[in-house]
């Protein structure tokens, strides 16, 4: 018979196949016991600044980002346009439906004393460093901050 013949014998045996259902078992368990551990703690940093935002659907697949204060209109990302924009905020809303909120997708931009970006959604904890993602991407959003920011100076120099 030989050794291959007698591995591949062991290998068909009932006992070996029970015994490597029972193994795979406890590994699947063991990886999908730890269940949703929430988001991750944001880091502490000082934040020098905030500004809230707010995200439409609008007409023919246009993403408008507005303020939320003033809700006057901060981007608007036609079909195709705004990618990475579009990508983050999609993740943010995609956590909330996964813990059914419906409440309207209001987010706070949050600039670092070292000028980092950081998009967090305060009702479900998530946050997202957007320098994370590239020069690029990074000037997208401090442009949003920017303009939004802009608004928020204009409101508190009103008496």
């Amino acid at each position: 018979m030989g050794w291959p013949g007698l591995l591949f014998g062991v290998l068909r045996h009932p006992v070996f196949l029970l015994f490597a259902a029972v193994v795979l078992s406890w590994a699947l368990i063991s990886v999908n016991s730890q269940g949703h551990q929430g988001p991750p703690q944001k880091p502490d940093v000082s934040i020098v600044a905030r500004a809230s935002l707010t995200v439409i659907d609008g007409e023919g697949g246009a993403v408008v980002i507005k303020h939320l204060e003033s809700m006057e209109p901060l981007a608007t990302y036609a079909a195709g346009e705004g990618s990475f924009v579009r990508g983050v905020m999609r993740t943010l809303v995609r956590e909330r439906v996964s813990r059914s909120i419906e409440s309207e997708p209001q987010f706070v931009l949050e600039l670092t004393a070292a000028g980092g970006l950081i998009l967090l959604d305060e009702l479900t904890g998530y946050w997202i460093a957007i320098e994370a993602f590239g020069p690029d991407n990074y000037r997208e959003f401090r442009a949003l901050f920017d303009r939004a920011h802009a608004f928020d100076i204009a409101d508190q120099e009103q008496p």
